[in-house]
């Protein structure tokens, strides 16, 4: 198997993690970016030694992936799960390379953490020198934990693309985690740029949408309060009519709070002609498979999802998000939108359909983040090439002259509206009817923008000697309180200096 250049420096800092005694390493690649991929080189390379390897996952979808990845690669490997799911993927298997890699003496072994858990003391064989728990936002909790505490002397790898959780509990082993170091792999925007992912575009109400009070269960709203929410102004716009102006036939999958909501939209989009179908929790394996294979064919035009496919699910073909759940988790929310950035020959871009207010809480999709062991993750304006990460508040903000959306500014880039300074006469209008649009080269345009101003301000800044240089740079910029600005910007370049 031959890495690409970007997973290369990945890999090669796990293994110096391992070199340096840190055993217990969180890898954070991000969706599509070929996490199981990397990693599947570092357990060739572990299981060519003879010594044993145990990759955890906890849902079905993953444990074919995994499985058929290292069929790809000729790794030998042996499964413990449900007897049907071994069935279903010996036959993948045969039909993709013409023979299966499953084998009850492969030092390999690709399990379900749901499976395992029930079956610890019937698995004597069973000690490996390395795991590898997939999707490793999950692996703190009980399930994980126990598996992993079984075998104490294992060196242990996360895989995730998304290392934050909604109750905010810390991965380092110092927080109550299970890691002693994270290795980050490149951002989202710098596998577009590569064409390693998809760019997109992104449709937005033009207006913050109104908040019915929810509770919270699980770390997230409360699902039957987000159903509640669509009896009144949660979702802006005709979800079926923007499908068909902006999308017409792509496949779509749609994200919803609950059943009863993904009924009501497929239910709209059949009698609208077009060929939907609903997927949740209690389809069935088989339908559930044989759904996602016609989406992936581009046999049927879309699929409603409550819960599924946020995790797991590679269908490159999907090209259209109908995003119809609010949610707390930027977790959720990446891992939902990272479905559709896979790229696919017979896809432009991704078209992302926000109509319920993601994009205002989360941000945007390729987001300069940082991610740590021990807080949640902070957007930050991306670095150019002659200067370090500076915190930023990467938001989302709405014009009310032209209802174009774009990176905060006292300017409107697009029509040059003069934002108030007092929030009390900025209105709040009500707009009926479309999205709006904003496609990811806009985005980079205002980031360039912003990028050149905050370079030009750091040059002015740079120029002044004394406080009245700083007094006339605040009168030159119209600050309201120049004097007040200037002296607290002339103490701090006074102590940076040491000069008090």
């Amino acid at each position: 198997m031959k890495l690409r250049d970007y997973q290369k420096p990945v890999v090669k800092a796990v293994s110096q993690a391992f070199i340096e005694n840190q055993t217990r390493v969180l890898m954070q690649m991000p969706t599509g970016a070929g996490k199981t991929a990397s990693a599947a080189f570092i357990v060739e390379k572990h299981a060519s030694t003879a010594r044993q390897v145990l990759w955890l996952v906890h849902r079905e979808e993953l444990l074919f992936q995994a499985s058929m990845t290292f069929a790809g690669m000729g790794v030998h490997h042996r499964m413990i799960c449900a007897a049907q799911s071994e069935r279903k993927t010996k036959v993948a298997q045969f039909k993709e390379y013409g023979r299966s890699y499953i084998t009850d003496t492969a030092h390999v072994v690709v399990c379900s953490v749901q499976t395992l858990i029930r079956r610890l003391d019937k698995t004597p064989w069973l000690a490996p020198s390395l795991i590898i728990a997939d999707e490793a936002h999950l692996s703190l909790n009980s399930t994980f934990r126990t598996i992993i505490g079984n075998y104490p002397d294992a060196r242990l790898i996360g895989l995730t693309a998304t290392p934050c959780r909604s109750d905010n509990q810390g991965f380092h082993v110092d927080q109550g985690g299970l890691y002693e170091t994270m290795v980050c792999g490149p951002q989202t925007y710098e596998l577009m740029d590569l064409g390693q992912l998809a760019s997109y575009e992104v449709f937005k109400p033009p207006i913050p949408l109104e908040n019915i009070k929810k509770r919270t269960k699980g770390g997230d709203w409360d699902a039957k309060d987000l159903e509640a929410e669509f009896k009144s102004s949660v979702v802006f716009g005709s979800v079926v009519d923007h499908y068909r102006k902006f999308a017409h036939k792509l496949p779509a999958i749609g994200f919803c709070p609950t059943v009863s909501i993904a009924q009501k939209f497929t239910e709209q989009f059949i009698k609208a002609g077009y060929n939907f179908k609903m997927l949740d929790g209690n389809t069935l394996s088989s339908e559930r498979w044989q759904m996602l294979k016609d989406l992936a064919a581009g046999d049927i035009d879309g699929v409603m999802s409550v819960g599924i496919l946020i995790e797991g699910t590679d269908i490159p073909l999907a090209t259209v998000g109908l995003m119809l759940t609010r949610t707390k988790s930027l977790r959720v929310y990446l891992q939902s939108v990272g479905r559709l950035l896979r790229p696919h020959p017979k896809k432009e871009r991704a078209i992302i359909m926000d109509f319920v207010g993601l994009l205002e809480q989360h941000g945007y999709p390729d987001d300069h983040r940082v991610w740590s062991l021990y807080a949640p993750p902070k957007r930050r304006r991306r670095p150019s090439e002659d200067e370090d990460d500076t915190e930023y508040n990467d938001g989302v903000q709405t014009c009310p002259e032209c209802y174009r959306a774009h990176k905060p500014a006292e300017i409107c880039p697009h029509c040059g509206h003069i934002y108030s300074a007092d929030p009390k006469k900025r209105e709040v209008l009500e707009v009926q009817g479309e999205l709006i649009r904003v496609t990811r080269e806009e985005k980079q345009r205002e980031h360039e923008l912003k990028a050149e101003a905050h370079k030009t301000r750091r040059i002015e800044e740079s120029q002044c000697r004394s406080l009245e240089d700083w007094i006339a740079l605040a009168k030159q910029r119209g600050y309201k309180f120049p004097r007040q600005w200037a002296e607290r910007r002339y103490r701090l370049r006074v102590q940076r200096r040491g000069e008090v």
